[in-house]
């Protein structure tokens, strides 16, 4: 844990933190003039810009958590109080995706008069994204499952 600062694995985390939050912030800054943001209605603007803020909110919780593990008076209550947050990180996280993907689907679709083949793009869409979700869901579960084992050999080890 003390090297945990220096791991490569955090560097990713970060480099990828920076990309997504400079694309983020790129697209809040060009979104109502490229993106014709001016003729959408109002509430799906502020629902774009706050679930985009949202969502960097979350990612930069996320690696100040990772970067930061919390520390107790012994080992097993350092882990039982990791597994709790990122059971909190990880349902935070999903729902913030979620919320950033519904409004910018919502955002692109307003204006658009649908028919039979967009409808199936955007049921595409939909169940590629849905994916993602799922396999974000699965990846957060492998995390915390590994904590879990960690904690539960550790508490046989003691014994």
């Amino acid at each position: 844990m003390t090297k945990i600062n220096k791991h490569p694995t955090l560097k990713n985390i970060r480099i990828k933190l920076i990309i997504e939050a400079v694309a983020l912030t790129t697209l809040l800054f060009l979104y109502y003039g490229a993106f014709d943001g001016a003729k959408k209605p109002w509430f799906v603007n502020l629902s774009l810009v706050f679930s985009i803020l949202l969502y960097i909110t979350n990612n930069v919780l996320g690696y100040f958590l990772t970067k930061n593990p919390i520390r107790a008076d012994n080992i097993s209550q350092s882990v039982q109080n990791q597994i709790l947050v990122l059971r909190r990180l990880s349902v935070f996280s999903i729902l913030s995706s979620v919320f950033y993907t519904s409004t910018l689907l919502m955002f692109f679709a307003v204006s658009i008069k649908f028919t039979s083949i967009k409808y199936i793009l955007l049921a595409s869409l939909i169940f590629i994204f849905a994916a993602t979700f799922y396999f974000s869901y699965k990846k957060w579960k492998t995390k915390i499952d590994h904590f879990a084992h960690l904690l539960s050999g550790y508490v046989k080890d003691i014994a």
